[in-house]
């Protein structure tokens, strides 16, 4: 399962490079970042895993979050939530980065 996750996930992020804008990070730096989509969009289980919910984290989100942030750092890319909302999700890059 976590490699068909890994391969959507390569796709998603390919298509999304195109659409990123530049934005500071939090240090002031200049990068590239595009919206992904919401946390409870993207998570398998579709709801956000609270540390001490009786219904945690199951194995399944555990591999779709691996697979996304894999499949990011192989683009050169990596994921952040957001700064006002934690739940909003986030594809960040280098302004150098050159996908293939």
């Amino acid at each position: 399962m976590a490699k068909t996750f890994y391969s959507q996930n390569i796709q998603m992020i390919k298509s999304m490079i195109p659409h990123m804008e530049l934005v500071k990070d939090e240090e002031g730096n200049d990068i590239q970042s595009v919206y992904i989509a919401s946390f409870l969009t993207l998570d398998p289980c579709g709801r956000y895993h609270h540390a001490i919910s009786p219904n945690g984290l199951t194995q399944r989100c555990i591999n779709y979050w691996e697979s996304l942030d894999k499949a990011a750092y192989k683009l050169g890319c990596w994921i952040e939530s957001g700064e006002g909302d934690p739940t909003d999700i986030f594809l960040c890059a280098p302004l150098n980065l050159s996908v293939k």
